[in-house]
């Protein structure tokens, strides 16, 4: 999990011991990975990956409802922006559209062998901005991305904690749920003001 504690090993170490890495990953520990002391990549697992690019699928059809969680201040407001209380302004939802999402892209590949050969310029690359999944034996065992990636989305995780608590999974949820639960949400924060006004 994104949102779980975050271990580290230098660049050396992860060419040597990938497999260790990796098995912190699929147990949802992501792995930090430093390259002269600065940090260069971070670990996930294949199955985080597919749960966050669920979760921006989410994240998009609540923009096409004119809710744009992540433009809140913190999650104190979160309530009043599903409202409709809050709205953010145009220029802050041009900037939301036009920022990276790397987590969306496609990813390049490499065998897990190709880690202790050529690890330096993979985390090049990956600090280019482009996500590298490693395969093992047939199967995808782990995704980097760059350090930005990785703080982007554990601050998302707020949100996407927010919204569980309030009923929405934004993980598994489909555009019509969404909808749904946009609807169901505003009519309720409506009835409750009514009866206070009352």
């Amino acid at each position: 999990m994104i949102a779980a504690e975050l271990r580290t090993m230098p660049m050396h170490k992860l060419r040597d011991k990938a497999s260790l890495a990796i098995a912190y990953a699929a147990a949802g520990t992501p792995v930090m990975v430093f390259t002269h002391g600065d940090p260069s990549a971070v670990l996930i697992s294949p199955e985080e990956t597919e749960r966050w690019i669920a979760i921006e699928r989410s994240l998009s059809a609540l923009h096409g409802l004119d809710v744009y969680p992540e433009l809140a201040d913190d999650t104190a407001s979160l309530a009043a922006v599903v409202a409709g209380r809050e709205r953010p302004n145009a220029t802050a939802i041009r900037r939301l559209a036009r920022e990276e999402r790397q987590i969306l892209d496609i990813p390049r590949t490499i065998g897990i062998t190709h880690i202790q050969r050529r690890l330096a310029s993979i985390l090049d690359e990956v600090a280019e901005g482009r996500p590298t999944t490693i395969y093992s034996s047939g199967e995808f065992v782990g995704v980097l991305i760059t350090p930005a990636e990785y703080y982007r989305l554990r601050k998302l995780s707020r949100v996407v904690a927010w919204f569980r608590t309030a009923g929405l999974e934004l993980a598994t949820a489909d555009e019509a749920a969404i909808a749904d639960f946009v609807r169901r949400f505003r009519e309720g924060r409506s009835s409750a003001a009514e009866s206070a006004a009352g």
